[in-house]
């Protein structure tokens, strides 16, 4: 564990590193949402009015759509022993967690300080779902760490893109003095303060003012990585179920072990990293605790970023477009000032040509609305006046330079920000491909930004999996959100016996889980969807109607159709399309509906021919039986005259011994012998041959 010592002197260090560059960005948010005048430029001039005519934010919310429309999508691609079935269940649960509102802020504030300053950040914490204290379920949200520009101070040894090499972080959190006394009371369960705030000689040991003008207390949360070795303590339970808890989680789960009866086993060390967090004031440290995963759990994201010197340099789209709308802002302004305060074009008349009709000019412009005007013919001696006005005030004249350089001026931030369509090719007839390639063209202004966003996700969906690694230990359903935005329900951690071994088994354990992470740019869902159904529009119509390919195309086109008032029908299109065999089912309803059907399809035997069947059945296993017995008699009488045929030679042999009857009498009933021996042999397979077509009938 760090000393509050070592804190300061890790955050000091941070602190310095970049200085310079977070005071332009700091200059571009003020510049971007506060105000594009500063006094430090054009101090010396005199306009009157000073008006902003910002074609900047237009660029900024091209580039924010393009980051919305082209979402990353997270990828964990399984490794080891980890099968498919994981990395699905890791991305359902990633798309899951990302969908709560503190998540979807933090994304989105994010975005908008890269593409202003160039640097943003937000925070992984994990959090009870709810607050009973015998719910053990811990779920993961993303928090947003505003300006991180200011507040978020990375190692300053850390040079990747997404800070994985970084040993520590400093995130400062502004506390008025009522919250600050909230926080402290909450973590240390004090309310007095247990010593100053802000550091006794901030000049000498600290550079950072922790308190500022307005009274605010400046709060870190500091993270800390570093290889420990960790004893691990092996637990089993009655039923062979083991359950692996390190030491600093004993104090956590101590009760739980107990109350289910698991029993220690044994003990081991590894290597690994762990991360602890520090909350710290100037006066003390308020909390110090082990967090859960193995990296340090603050993402950061990028606009455009490069190392010059050593030194990390940032910026986003404001930067280099703050001189040219700062110089179009100036340009239009003292053009305004010239139309307000210049006199107006007006005709000069003598007192003697409108004498008598001095109301009829009183007002001028639009006010005037008299059909006519009156004018003196003669002056008072009779001497005729001139006809009309015998002169004019002249409107000021517009410097011609002023008209070049606003013009220049726009170019000049439009080739910097890019914004809005080329004026030279924007053309309301365009076809859908033209406007697409159009579309390309625009983003290659924002391509950098996505593809930093891109590693900032990829960092995001690391520390998740490795978050969810350690707090996702007990069994509970999970809700999985796939792709295209439809939800399903899994069981993690659940316990089950394998009958093949007869030992309790843990499936989808996602401690034992491996993945790497990637993430990829592309165009989101929604785009994707209505780009598919422009298509299957123009596959619907080039098959003959009625035909197969036009039903399960139709069917395909009513599971796109948006609105609550279209369920039913998005629903009878994916029947249709599983019961066609063209999609998989996947509920356990829509399989039972699959086996239904194939049911129903088999045909339907009448009950008079299933009896009239089993009829003809038992009449040819009765012949069977009859032939049977036949072929069994024929089989004894064949013994018994073999066995007379035997007697016959034993006689024979006697009498040739001189015994009895003569050798004529003896070949003769041999011979008899014979011929009753093949009758019975072909009135065997007589029968048989008639037996055969009985039993294939049956």
């Amino acid at each position: 564990m760090l000393e509050l010592d070592e804190l300061m002197k890790l955050h000091d260090k941070a602190y310095d590193s970049g200085y310079d560059t977070r005071l332009k960005a700091a200059d571009d948010m003020v510049f971007a949402w506060v105000s594009q005048w500063d006094d430090t430029y054009l101090s010396q001039s005199d306009i009157g009015y000073r008006g902003e005519f910002n074609i900047l934010r237009k660029a900024m919310r091209q580039i924010l759509t393009d980051l919305t429309l082209n979402p990353v999508q997270v990828d964990f691609d399984p490794v080891d022993a980890t099968d498919a079935s994981g990395a699905d269940l890791m991305d359902g649960m990633y798309r899951a967690d990302m969908r709560n509102n503190t998540s979807l802020e933090a994304k989105k504030n994010a975005n908008q300080e890269a593409v202003v300053c160039g640097v943003a950040a937000w925070e992984l914490r994990a959090e009870w779902k709810t607050n009973n204290p015998d719910d053990d379920r811990q779920v993961i949200k993303r928090w947003p760490l505003y300006e991180a520009n200011n507040n978020v101070m990375w190692d300053p040894n850390a040079k990747l893109l997404d800070k994985s090499d970084a040993t520590y972080v400093s995130c400062l959190v502004a506390y008025s003095d009522d919250g600050y006394k909230a926080l402290r009371e909450e973590l240390t369960g004090e309310s007095e303060e247990g010593g100053d705030a802000s550091f006794k000689f901030p000049e000498i040991s600290y550079v950072f003012p922790w308190i500022s003008e307005a009274n605010k207390i400046y709060v870190t949360r500091f993270f800390h990585r570093e290889l420990k070795k960790v004893k691990h303590f092996i637990f089993v339970d009655g039923f062979g179920t083991v359950k692996s808890v390190a030491e600093h989680e004993m104090d956590d789960k101590e009760d739980f072990l107990a109350d289910n009866g698991y029993d220690l086993i044994d003990e081991r060390t590894i290597n690994r990293y762990v991360v602890t967090r520090y909350i710290a004031s100037g006066g003390e440290i308020l909390e110090a605790v082990v967090i859960a995963g193995e990296h340090i759990p603050i993402v950061p994201q990028y606009g455009e970023r490069q190392f010059v010197e050593g030194e990390e340099h940032y910026e986003g789209i404001v930067r280099l477009a703050k001189d040219p709308q700062r110089l179009r802002n100036f340009q239009l302004s003292y053009l305004a000032d010239i139309v307000s305060m210049s006199p107006r074009e007006k005709p000069i008349f003598t007192a003697e040509q409108i004498q008598g009709f001095e109301d009829m000019y009183e007002q001028s412009g639009a006010d005037n609305n008299l059909p006519y005007l009156l004018q003196n013919a003669l002056d008072s001696n009779g001497q005729p006046l001139p006809v009309g006005a015998v002169g004019g005030i002249k409107a000021p004249d517009v410097p011609p330079a002023l008209m070049m350089s606003i013009a220049e001026s726009r170019v000049a931030v439009d080739d910097v920000a890019g914004a809005g369509l080329p004026q030279d090719i924007t053309d309301t007839h365009l076809s859908g491909k033209a406007v697409q390639a159009l579309q390309k063209r625009m983003d290659m202004q924002s391509y950098t930004y996505q593809d930093n966003h891109k590693f900032a996700m990829r960092r995001d969906g690391e520390i998740y999996a490795s978050m969810a690694r350690d707090i996702h230990d007990v069994q509970q359903d999970v809700i999985l959100v796939r792709l295209d935005g439809t939800k399903s329900k899994e069981t993690i951690n659940k316990e089950e016996m394998n009958y093949d071994t007869f030992e309790r088994e843990i499936s989808n354990d996602i401690s034992k889980m491996a993945f790497d992470v990637y993430a990829n740019v592309g165009p989101s869902f929604e785009s994707v969807k209505e780009q598919n159904k422009e298509e299957l529009k123009e596959l619907i119509n080039g098959v003959p109607a009625g035909s197969t390919e036009y039903i399960m195309l139709l069917n395909e086109y009513f599971m796109l159709i948006d609105g609550t008032s279209f369920k039913d029908i998005r629903d009878y299109g994916r029947k249709q399309l599983i019961l066609a065999g063209v999609k998989e089912p996947e509920t356990d309803e829509e399989k039972a509906m699959v086996a239904e059907s194939q049911q129903s399809q088999q045909p339907q035997v009448d009950p008079a021919m299933m009896l009239a069947a089993q009829a003809e059945m038992l009449k040819a296993q009765n012949q069977q039986q009859e032939l049977g017995i036949k072929v069994k008699a024929q089989e004894i009488e064949m013994a018994r005259l073999q066995q007379e045929g035997y007697k016959i030679s034993l006689d024979e042999q006697t009498k040739a011994a001189g015994i009895g009857k003569t050798k004529a009498e003896t070949i003769n009933t041999m011979v008899k012998t014979q011929q009753l021996s093949t009758q019975t042999q072909g009135q065997m397979i007589d029968n048989m041959q008639k037996l055969t077509p009985q039993v294939t009938a049956a």
